[in-house]
């Protein structure tokens, strides 16, 4: 994940081209506007996401359906930790989004079983 932010990162400032570099050495991009408005744009309909799928959660009706939005969910906390790692420009994060992308598939495995136990206990 490192190398793929890294990438995105030395894409958006090498499109620059010919900008003026800063003080800390960044060159000036015509497009870093363009990549914030997505960057942001897409924060943001992660977060809408994360609601919708909090409230799947809550509602239910049934266990599966809960199980899978929290997975939904742990899937979309990745994306925005991702997304805002490239809008900060730094890597320090990638490590957690990792953490929690493990975690998630861990618990909907996790549940899976629990859902198939139950299903097997109720039909013998």
């Amino acid at each position: 994940m490192n190398a793929l932010c890294s990438t995105i990162l030395m894409l958006a400032q090498e499109t620059a081209g010919h900008g003026a570099a800063a003080a800390d050495g960044h060159v000036a991009s015509p497009l870093q506007p363009v990549l914030f408005f997505i960057l942001e744009l897409g924060a943001i309909l992660a977060i809408v996401g994360m609601m919708l799928c909090l409230y799947r959660m809550v509602k239910g009706p049934h266990l599966a359906d809960r199980v899978l939005s929290g997975d939904t969910l742990a899937y979309q906390v990745v994306g925005l930790v991702i997304l805002l790692t490239v809008r900060m420009e730094s890597t320090t994060y990638l490590d957690g989004a990792l953490v929690v992308a493990i975690i998630g598939f861990a618990s909907t495995l996790a549940f899976a079983q629990y859902i198939g136990n139950l299903k097997r206990q109720t039909n013998p």
